[in-house]
């Protein structure tokens, strides 16, 4: 059976992460037009189709499923199936769903959905920062690649946030490389302000259209994106403090942080953004009491970065957690649709990883810390 323009569009809008109503906004149709036309209840105007394929940057002809249709089914089949091998936690999965993507480009190297989730995925395994999801003994390699993919997502994509993304892959790859210079011109492409979002403009638009509902949306979903961007830049400058020597300015930035957090999100801090593996602030804390002697106050916060996830693993018996689904009530973020799953057994990995990191051994033979690895060790089902 021939594919209809309705299953042309719903894949190509699935493959470019949007929602019906994202889609039609762009577009300027109303989101039940596009139900209708991904049911086969209706086929878009003509004066539309030039504006969607614009939007999936693809050629009308891949509409009408004349062209480039099986690229676009293989690619979005080569997408997934490394989405598929990836567990948390286990570099060799992520190693695997880098060669599945790498294999794609052999077959396909100007796609740029395959690309663009190739370069995410490369930046991931070649910054040592990046814990245990580093792949040192393949980064110099997939660096000079990565560099490579992100200069033609900038030459060839017609679309703003896949060119902004391979940007900021650029700054990430040519700083760790020391080059500086080539750095600093890559920064310069971006926005000074904050605001320059698609959440934030289309929120101003529905606030002229009246739709107040979705204005909300809109703009909890832009706070979301702050948040995050909050916290891995409290973590950043807390270490640069630390760093320069200025220890109780480092805790005064954390101290602050978590009690912004805890105003937002109440005790569902320290989600939604707490990460085992960078930015954790907790840790960073410790690390700076522990510059000026304060050994208790260290201990605090380790046991604030390790029971939240205690307690996690000791209330959720199914195997998979869904860490979105437990926040957030706060009116200023609004809860996503989009499932963070972490299983318990990696939980307790993690953990483990956690008490054993550098920052911290001092406080190894504090008797808190000793009953605290005690309890992450007896985690059990």
């Amino acid at each position: 059976m021939a594919t209809t323009m309705g299953q042309i569009i719903k894949r190509l809008r699935k493959g470019r992460g949007l929602t019906q109503e994202e889609l039609a906004q762009r577009i300027g149709v109303t989101y039940q037009a596009v139900s209708k036309w991904e049911n086969d209840y209706g086929m878009p105007d003509i004066s539309q189709i030039v504006p969607l394929a614009s939007v999936f940057d693809v050629s009308t002809d891949v509409l009408f499923g004349i062209d480039r249709t099986t690229e676009f089914e293989e690619a979005l089949k080569i997408v997934s199936a490394a989405d598929a091998v990836k567990e948390y936690g286990k570099l060799e999965t992520y190693l695997n769903a880098y060669n599945i993507l790498t294999d794609g480009l052999k077959k396909y190297p100007n796609n740029l959905m395959i690309m663009n989730n190739c370069m995410s995925l490369g930046v991931a395994l070649a910054m040592p920062e990046n814990g245990w999801i580093y792949a040192k003994n393949r980064a110099d390699s997939i660096i000079s690649e990565t560099i490579r993919q992100a200069n033609f997502i900038i030459a060839n994509s017609k679309n703003i946030t896949d060119i902004l993304r391979a940007r900021q892959c650029l700054v990430f790859l040519y700083s760790a490389n020391k080059k500086f210079d080539l750095a600093t011109v890559e920064a310069r492409n971006f926005p000074v302000r904050t605001d320059f979002t698609l959440y934030s403009n289309m929120a101003r638009v529905n606030e002229y259209m009246g739709d107040y509902a979705r204005e909300a949306t809109y703009l909890c979903s832009d706070i979301d994106y702050s948040l995050q961007a909050f916290e891995d830049n409290t973590a950043r400058l807390g270490a640069a403090y630390y760093n320069s020597g200025k220890y109780t300015d480092a805790i005064e930035v954390y101290e602050i942080f978590f009690a912004v957090m805890h105003a937002i999100f109440k005790d569902e801090c320290p989600p939604p953004y707490h990460d085992f593996d960078s930015g954790d602030c907790y840790l960073l804390l410790a690390k700076s009491y522990l510059a000026i002697g304060k050994e208790n106050k260290a201990m605090d916060a380790v046991e604030k970065s390790v029971l939240y996830y205690v307690n996690l693993f000791n209330k959720h018996k199914n195997d998979r957690i869904d860490l979105r689904k437990l926040m957030t009530n706060s009116p200023l973020v609004c809860k996503t649709e989009v499932p963070s799953y972490i299983c318990r057994d990696t939980i307790k990995q993690k953990l483990l990883e956690k008490l054993k990191d550098k920052a911290i051994q001092p406080l190894c033979k504090n008797e808190r810390f000793t009953e605290l690895y005690k309890i992450v060790t007896g985690l059990s089902d």
